[in-house]
């Protein structure tokens, strides 16, 4: 595994930590199902790396099967992820936003969301080799929806005022950031990816810069806001 993945995951380990440690701190449940979510996020990028196995000639039974069969590509675990990432997005933001409507929205909006999604993998029958085309938008859309009723909640409410003491600020402000920023590069990549070079590279690091920045919002924003909630 590269030094860069490696960074990558050890950034997204300590933001679960931090995570949980801001839980069991404040036991704030509006954060614990998002702390569970940064846990699955290490679990599965864990677990992903068996990917790793089909550039290796192991003389092994077991990895002889997962080379020969379905799951020789961790496509599908990612394509599972994404999908209850999206689903836990969703449940996380109902749990923040209080008006009838923006739960509204939200549900609605997920729904469809995953609707399409699992019609699609049963039409195509793509789930253990390909992503849904345009994924990333569709989640990008998602994200902007939650957050900007998020938004609209904190501008009408007192909480305005000391914004700068609320985790969920930090979590909703990193996940819009990352989104609108490697949207565009996962657009290009069906065009690019497979001829230019220059571009996987470019796309590994910028995509290690943006996580960092993403879990590195997540992890300051549960450790500095600990301090004004009380348990």
């Amino acid at each position: 595994m590269s030094n860069s993945l490696m960074a990558q995951h050890m950034v997204e380990l300590i933001a679960a930590i931090a995570g949980a440690y801001y839980y069991f701190k404040t036991k704030d449940h509006q954060i614990k199902i998002f702390v569970w979510y940064l846990w699955l996020t290490v679990a599965v990028e864990t677990i992903g790396m068996y990917g790793y196995l089909n550039y290796n000639n192991f003389d092994n039974t077991i990895i002889n099967w997962i080379k020969n069969s379905v799951f020789s590509s961790n496509t599908w675990l990612y394509n599972t992820y994404y999908l209850a990432s999206s689903i836990v997005f969703a449940l996380f933001y109902l749990k923040v936003v209080k008006d009838h409507l923006s739960k509204n929205i939200i549900k609605f909006s997920v729904l469809i969301y995953v609707i399409f999604t699992i019609a699609y993998y049963i039409i195509s029958g793509t789930f253990f080799t390909k992503s849904v085309p345009y994924d990333i938008l569709l989640q990008t859309l998602l994200v902007f929806i939650y957050v900007m009723l998020y938004y609209k909640q904190l501008l009408k409410s007192d909480r305005i005022l000391y914004f700068y003491k609320l985790p969920i600020f930090y979590i909703s402000s990193g996940l819009l950031f990352w989104y609108l920023c490697v949207t565009p590069l996962f657009i290009f990549d069906a065009y690019l990816n497979l001829i230019n070079a220059d571009f996987i590279k470019f796309q590994r690091s910028y995509l290690l810069i943006a996580n960092t920045l993403l879990y590195s919002c997540y992890t300051f924003g549960f450790l500095y806001t600990v301090q004004y909630k009380k348990h």
